[in-house]
């Protein structure tokens, strides 16, 4: 391979159509990602409509074959950020080992690599720069990331939540994207140059990255010349790619494009490109919901179907499901209160199923939806605990949502026992034991009408003497800091008191009434055991 080579390159600009751009060969760079992976620095020459359509390598244009005498050379990966003409290729040699799919590693690639002296030299002359004004860095290209089902999150919400995670992305709405299915599976192998999509959730939230396919082996296809996140073996949807339109208004460019059929799953994801294997589906962890508002009347049943395992990523889903929901049955985002159960399914290093089961109310004068973070927590908080990891298997929730700010304060108490039956406001109760102590609460909640509640507890058998009843809202745990183990910080996910529960505490005892409004506030009575 020597400067001055000439030939081609293939990438989709427009739907699933192939389209060809010339290129001329500047330099190599040996050993630029790891030792053994070489990255060959290139020019994009022609034709003119296709570099004034994209000004030069874009993301999505990640895998993009190039041919040099007719082989192929590598795939389209890299580029100078400040001149898109100028890009790099990972090298065909390196690429070809992902075909073996147990080689490869599973480091992260770096998102730059330095150019030689040499290499400025010849994309200074390229470009009729100097030297000193030719940048010495290259980057990998960006993921297009398609979202739906975002929820309140902005597009720079979730590129940085993708960043955070060494995960470069360029995030546009777009619209949902169906579940493969063994009916809709179409195992026909992808075409290099063409697109190369990777879904990552399907549904309600459609999240999905893509690139080009660089080549095509058997029931394998291999592309991006970059790795997703470089995580080894993945399981993601392997989709082909309508191309919709060019962003070229952007610092990096971006193609805008929609996943079309299903070809089978991303199994491969290496720091010299991905691998997908054709005619197999990828296992998806199911998001399912139930959502109501008795203010506009709208219910829904959501689904979600997320292929990319990794917890943060279902946590995440789950925070977006949950909020795009509540926000279809409300018809807005404003100030409320949500209701809100969820019971998380997993299993734990070992193959151990586990299940969590939890429930929440919160009033938010910002948003209704702000109490969702309540149940995606639970799912970080166990990703993050320290411990062995988990895998998540499916999530199921279910919730009401209103305007009103159902923050209620306890107003007032009446109580009765077998001594004084009538239900009346007392400092102190007579009861014998073994008695039935009725309770009843009002709730002034600060919207809508009073709540009234009614409990008993039984007076123990062997006490005496005269004990205070504390009445009071349930607080919620908000750190799980004291766990041991991973099974006891799966019981305190499970337990702990909510918001929206009346505590009775007393006389050795304590009632946890659950309530449809918020408690807050304190009562105190007491009660003298008469033998």
């Amino acid at each position: 391979m020597t400067p001055g080579m000439t030939g081609i390159g293939r990438t989709v600009l427009s739907g699933d159509d192939i389209s060809t751009f010339d290129v001329k060969v500047l330099g190599v760079l040996p050993d630029a990602i790891f030792l053994g992976i070489d990255v060959i620095v290139m020019e994009m020459t022609g034709p003119a409509d296709v570099v004034d359509l994209t000004g030069g390598a874009i993301a999505g244009m990640s895998g993009s074959p190039v041919y040099l005498n007719g082989k192929l050379a590598g795939a389209l990966a890299w580029a100078i950020a400040e001149n898109r003409h100028i890009f790099g290729v990972t090298a065909a040699e390196d690429m070809m080992s992902l075909f073996d799919v147990a080689a490869g590693s599973s480091k992260p690639m770096p998102t730059e690599i330095a150019l030689t002296r040499e290499a400025r030299l010849a994309v200074a002359r390229a470009t009729g720069s100097s030297l000193e004004s030719t940048a010495s860095t290259m980057e990998a290209l960006p993921i297009p990331l398609g979202v739906s089902g975002t929820g309140a999150s902005s597009l720079a919400e979730i590129e940085g939540t993708f960043a955070e995670h060494g995960i470069p992305v360029t995030a546009f709405r777009a619209g949902s994207a169906i579940a493969p299915t063994d009916v809709t599976l179409d195992p026909t192998p992808l075409v290099p140059g063409g697109g190369f999509g990777m879904g990552l959730s399907y549904g309600d939230v459609s999240w999905y990255g893509f690139g080009t396919t660089t080549a095509v082996c058997g029931d394998y296809a291999l592309g991006w010349g970059h790795p997703f996140w470089g995580t080894g073996d993945v399981s993601m949807g392997l989709n082909d790619v309508n191309v919709i339109a060019i962003d070229n208004g952007t610092f990096w460019g971006t193609k805008i494009g929609t996943l079309t059929e299903a070809h089978g799953t991303m199994t491969e994801d290496r720091f010299p490109g991905v691998v997908g294997t054709f005619g197999v589906l990828p296992h998806l962890i199911p998001i399912d919901s139930t959502f109501s508002s008795p203010d506009t009347g709208l219910a829904r049943d959501g689904h979600t179907d997320v292929a990319w395992d990794q917890g943060w990523f279902v946590a995440e889903a789950a925070w977006a499901h949950a909020s795009s929901n509540v926000g279809y049955v409300m018809q807005a985002q404003a100030p409320g209160t949500l209701g809100l159960s969820w019971t998380v399914r997993g299993t734990l290093a070992d193959g151990t199923p586990f299940t969590i089961s939890n429930r929440t109310m919160r009033y938010s004068e910002w948003s209704a939806g702000e109490g969702i973070w309540r149940m995606s927590d639970a799912l970080y908080t166990l990703v993050y605990s320290g411990f062995d990891p988990v895998t998540f298997t499916g999530v199921d929730m279910a919730g009401t949502v209103t305007e009103q700010n159902l923050n209620a304060k306890i107003v007032k108490v009446r109580v009765a026992s077998s001594l004084q039956p009538k239900l009346r406001a007392r400092d102190l109760l007579k009861a014998r034991p073994g008695d039935q102590v009725t309770v009843e609460v009002t709730l002034d909640p600060v919207d809508g009408a009073n709540v009234v509640a009614t409990g008993t507890f039984e007076v123990p058998m062997n006490v005496k003497g005269v004990h205070e009843v504390l009445i009071r809202g349930g607080r919620e745990r908000w750190r799980y800091g004291s766990a041991d183990s991973i099974e006891e910080l799966i019981d305190q996910l499970s337990g702990g008191e909510h918001a929206n529960d009346l505590i009775v505490q007393g006389l050795g005892g304590s009632s946890t009434w659950g309530q449809g409004v918020v408690v807050s506030g304190k009562h105190r009575f007491r009660v003298e055991v008469v033998r």
